[in-house]
């Protein structure tokens, strides 16, 4: 616990033990295999840096986020040189947040993170996730556990069927081919314009069900969010994706994460990046 004047460096200057918590945030600085632009492993800092400067109260949904009780579990101490050893570290975590009864709640971090997160769950949870890329290569330069295979990774934990990928606008032709063969559930930015029908198709695939959701930050407009690491042209607005999470109403949270921000590029994504995690927090909870 912090002194009379003085403050841990946590999310939201959270202090609740994880034994008392409904939401634990856990950080996972890794960015082992970006393929364009590095740094996504400091986002962990930057994020909780602009966490602690907004207020806890939502006006816009009406709802105190101090009502929800949140611990910060720290960083998962990576090897950088070893993914392996990275997604041991990480399920393992996760797993020890799902022990004590909490929802794990992971700060990237490059987008495999998702990967060694989903790995620690027995009970498979479904897979929403919302990207500007595909991410089902099966290898990229002889690596299995690129961020550009993730949601191929995830899939054979899972399998395609209980997936669901938004807001895809970027995807070589033989990912889509085998997106097709697999029977992936997959939604491009084209199918997106109707906020409401785009939320109507979600809820098809997601309503009552356990969902860990992953929302890679270049599923943005890149004139919102400039500091991710492969920014794509088009994308969403702030708005149309907190709109498009009303639907987190409906279904039981089991997990997510917040992935590829690289703060050295841009220092108001963090700042998006930490207040879309109150939003979800605030649609699970409302």
């Amino acid at each position: 616990m912090p002194g009379l004047y003085t403050s841990s460096f946590t999310f939201g200057n959270r202090t609740t033990d994880l034994t008392d918590a409904r939401y634990a945030i856990c950080g996972v600085p890794f960015d082992g295999s970006e393929t364009y632009r590095t740094g996504s492993r400091f986002a962990t800092t930057a994020i909780r840096e602009a966490s602690r400067e907004i207020e806890d109260f939502d006006m816009l949904e009406d709802f105190d986020l101090l009502e929800i009780p949140i611990a910060d579990y720290g960083d998962v101490i990576v090897s950088f040189g070893n993914a392996e050893e990275t997604k041991k570290r990480t399920s393992e975590t996760v797993k020890e947040i799902l022990d004590a009864g909490v929802v794990p709640c992971l700060i990237g971090g490059e987008h495999t993170i998702s990967y060694f997160a989903m790995s620690g769950f027995e009970k498979k949870p479904f897979y929403l996730v919302f990207d500007a890329h595909l991410d089902f290569r099966d290898e990229y330069i002889e690596n299995r556990l690129s961020h550009a295979c993730n949601t191929r990774r995830v899939q054979e934990l899972i399998g395609a069927e209980n997936i669901l990928v938004v807001g895809i606008r970027s995807a070589e032709k033989e990912e889509l081919e085998d997106a097709e063969k697999l029977g992936l559930n997959y939604i491009t930015f084209n199918d997106c314009k109707d906020i409401d029908a785009l939320k109507v198709k979600i809820l098809d695939k997601v309503k009552g069900r356990d969902v860990y959701l992953s929302i890679d930050m270049d599923v943005f407009d890149p004139k919102e969010a400039p500091g991710v690491c492969n920014p794509e042209p088009q994308g969403f607005t702030f708005g149309e994706i907190v709109d498009i999470l009303d639907v987190l109403k409906d279904v039981r949270m089991a997990g997510f994460d917040i992935t590829e921000i690289s703060p050295i590029y841009d220092s108001y994504t963090p700042v998006l990046g930490a207040k879309l995690i109150n939003k979800v927090l605030v649609k699970c909870s409302k």
